[in-house]
C-alpha cells in the first residue's frame, strides 16, 4: 500500500518537483527516486541526471587497491629450482657411467683383431647339354635308314621329344661320373644326384604312355627305358653312400654304371645296338 501511495503522489507533483528528485538522488530513498524517474519518463520529459540512476536494493562493496598480477610461470622461483636439480643430477649419474665404462675398458683389453678370411667354398653345378644333345639325336637319326626315317613322320617327331629328354639326362649322368671318377670321396658333387635323377624322371613319366612309335623307333626307345631305370638305380646309391659317409663309388655301383654306358653307346651305332638287342634277347626269361 505504501509503493502505491507513494506512486499516486508522485502523480500529484509538478515536473519541477519530479526533476528536483531525479536530480538529488542521495537525497531520497532509492524506491522513492526509482518512482520519481518512471513518472517523469510517462510524461515524456528526461531528467538527465548528474548522477548515475541509483538501482534498487544494489549492494556496493568497498573500493580496493588494485592486486598485483601474479607472476608468469617462468618468472617463478620455485619451477626453476626443481629443474636445476634435475639436471644436477642427471649430469652427476652421466658422469659416473662413462667413468665406470672407462673402467671397464681399462680392465679388459680387447683381443687382436684379425683380418677376415674368405674361405672359398667349392660348388658344383650341373651344366646343361643343349648343343651336344642336338648333335647326338641327329648322329642316331644318320643309324636309321632313309625309310625308318620316313615311314612315320609323325612318330619319329615324338620320337626326338623322348630322345631329347633321354639324352639330356643321360649327358648329366656321364658328366657326374666322370668328376666322381677323379675324386671317389666327393660327397658335395655326389649330393647332386637327386638333381640328375629328377632329370630322368621327366622322361620315365612320359614312357608311362604309349606314343604310337614304328618298330624300330620303339627298339631304340624301350632301351632307353632300360637305361633309365639304371641311372636312377646307380645315383640313388651315389646319394645313399654320400649321405653315409660311405666310399661313393663301390664295385656295385660301378657296375650298374657301365651296364648304362654300354646302352648309351649302342644308340650311337647301329652295330652295338645290335649286339645289345642281341644280349637283351639273351637276357630274358
Amino acid at each position: 500500500m505504501s509503493d502505491l501511495s507513494s506512486a499516486n503522489s508522485l502523480t500529484e507533483k509538478t515536473d519541477a518537483q519530479l526533476l528536483f528528485l531525479a536530480q538529488h538522488p542521495d537525497l531520497y530513498h532509492p524506491d522513492l527516486i526509482v518512482a520519481a524517474l518512471r513518472e517523469l519518463r510517462r510524461r515524456g520529459i528526461s531528467p538527465e541526471p548528474t548522477q548515475p540512476e541509483p538501482r534498487r536494493h544494489e549492494n556496493r562493496l568497498p573500493a580496493y587497491e588494485e592486486e598485483a598480477p601474479e607472476p608468469a610461470l617462468w618468472q617463478r622461483p620455485a619451477p626453476w629450482v626443481a629443474v636445476l636439480a634435475v639436471l644436477l643430477i642427471g649430469g652427476i649419474l652421466y658422469w659416473n657411467n662413462l667413468q665406470s665404462k672407462a673402467a671397464q675398458t681399462l680392465a679388459v683389453q680387447p683381443a687382436e683383431e684379425k683380418p677376415i678370411v674368405l674361405e672359398t667354398v667349392e660348388t658344383h653345378l650341373i651344366p646343361t647339354f643343349d648343343s651336344l644333345t642336338r648333335t647326338q639325336i641327329a648322329q642316331e637319326m644318320r643309324q636309321l635308314t632313309a625309310a625308318e626315317r620316313t615311314e612315320d613322320t609323325s612318330a619319329t617327331r615324338r620320337y626326338r621329344i623322348l630322345a631329347t629328354r633321354y639324352w639330356n639326362a643321360e649327358n648329366q649322368s656321364t658328366y657326374l661320373f666322370s668328376k666322381l671318377n677323379g675324386n671317389a670321396t666327393d660327397a658335395g658333387l655326389a649330393a647332386q644326384a637327386p638333381v640328375v635323377v629328377e632329370e630322368w624322371r621327366r622322361l620315365t613319366k612320359a614312357l608311362v604312355y604309349d606314343h604310337s612309335l614304328t618298330p624300330v623307333l620303339a627298339e631304340r626307345m624301350n632301351l632307353m627305358r632300360r637305361a633309365a631305370y639304371l641311372r636312377i638305380k646307380t645315383l640313388q646309391e651315389v646319394a645313399r653312400h654320400a649321405q653315409n659317409d660311405q666310399p661313393i663309388l663301390d664295385p656295385n655301383i660301378l657296375s650298374l654304371r657301365d651296364s648304362a654306358t654300354h646302352m648309351r653307346e649302342s644308340l650311337l651305332s647301329r652295330e652295338q645296338q645290335l649286339n645289345q638287342m642281341r644280349r637283351m634277347v639273351i637276357q630274358a626269361p
